[in-house]
């Protein structure tokens, strides 16, 4: 039997983590322990470290959990040098991952990277460091396959493990009754994000959106998805307050964007999920200054938003920094709802990026990749 460290950092990590570990140990039998949250557990995956502590978005978000990311790497560093890991899977979050691919390329383990850090969008230097370090990289967005190929890097493209996630979300009409939804009024979902610190600067404004919108249309209804990674708690806190009406669901962001009319969400992998979906969406972005200031610096796209990025075009409206307001972020979810030629034309061009994002499949396609390697020791 084969012991795996598996390292995910973030709430979209953990998901496929989970889905990739499921898949895994049908194949081959092997032992997974690592870095992870409930969905990793749940497939069976020893979690050493809960990655809740460690996931951040920015430069100012570091500090405040700098002791728990050290306690996080020096305990994954210490599993690769104990001579017991076979294998390093690693799953995006690079600033980390890809320190402790070198950790274990000195240690002679093998690493395998799923779900590429996006070097494509900034700090290209990483692509020597993982040319020299990863064994094999395997990829879920179809332009980074040919990218590392040309780079030297054993590159293969699974599609991504999203599509798979779409397919077993249940009925709309189930959701609709469960919650007690009206299908014949809109339906506006809220996904402010998975991180503490994106609901922090993005809810409030999202929930002040949603009064204008609610003053222009009383029929209106607002339903909104908390990550498993936050304090439940404290998001319904949050929303208690503003006194508006909103149906709060834990987890199940699937169940949200299924039967919503337009996505108000924070930029992330959720704008992914609400491509596949086929929902036309309002995309908030906001982070520090300092971060921001950075980000400036070192990005080489105009577009944030994944989904603008994989069309090639501006198909979804971003609202960055001092643009995300209640107001413009109200104007922008009005002119989806009002428009419905704007609307089609957005679910149009959602259909292509969802086409383009591959079959379903991904995660056990990544898993036979992972076998291969393992059964014939190619590494």
């Amino acid at each position: 039997m084969k012991n795996i460290l598996m390292i995910a950092g973030e709430a979209s990590g953990d998901i496929y983590g989970a889905e990739l570990a499921k898949h895994l140990s049908g194949m081959v039998p092997v032992k997974i322990s690592g870095i992870g949250g409930e969905r990793m557990r749940n497939a069976g995956v020893e979690i050493l470290f809960d990655a809740s502590e460690i996931s951040v978005v920015g430069v100012s978000e570091i500090l405040p959990k700098f002791r728990a990311i050290r306690r996080a790497y020096r305990l994954a560093k210490g599993a690769i040098k104990s001579h017991k890991i076979d294998m390093v899977v690693l799953i995006d979050y690079p600033g980390f991952n890809i320190r402790l691919a070198g950790i274990a390329k000195e240690a002679g383990i093998p690493v395998v990277y799923y779900i590429s850090p996006q070097i494509w969008a900034w700090k290209k230097g990483r692509l020597r460091l993982i040319a020299e370090r990863v064994k094999k990289m395997i990829v879920i967005l179809p332009f980074e396959e040919a990218l590392y190929r040309n780079a030297g890097v054993d590159c293969t493209f699974a599609g991504h493990p999203l599509v798979d996630e779409i397919i077993n979300t249940k009925p709309a009409e189930d959701t609709l009754l469960q919650y007690k939804v009206d299908k014949n009024n809109p339906v506006v979902g809220l996904l402010p994000g998975s991180r503490p610190g994106e609901i922090n600067s993005l809810l409030n404004d999202m929930l002040d959106a949603a009064k204008v919108l609610k003053k222009d249309n009383p029929f209106i209804q607002f339903v909104m998805a908390v990550a498993e990674t936050l304090d439940f708690d404290y998001v319904r806190g949050m929303v208690s307050k503003s006194s508006l009406d909103v149906k709060i669901i834990r987890g199940e962001a699937n169940d949200v964007l299924n039967i919503s009319d337009v996505i108000i969400a924070a930029s992330g992998t959720i704008t992914l999920q609400a491509a596949l979906f086929e929902k036309p969406m309002v995309v908030l972005y906001r982070v520090s200054k300092l971060t921001y200031f950075a980000a400036k610096l070192l990005v080489k796209i105009k577009d944030i938003c994944i989904v603008n990025i994989l069309a090639g075009r501006r198909i979804v409206p971003e609202l960055l920094q001092t643009d995300v307001t209640p107001e413009n972020i109200a104007e922008e979810t009005k002119r989806i709802l009002n428009d419905s030629a704007y609307y089609n034309r957005m679910k149009r061009d959602l259909h292509e990026v969802k086409v383009n994002l591959g079959p379903p499949g991904a995660s056990e396609r990544a898993a036979k990749v992972i076998a291969e390697m393992i059964c014939t020791k190619d590494y």
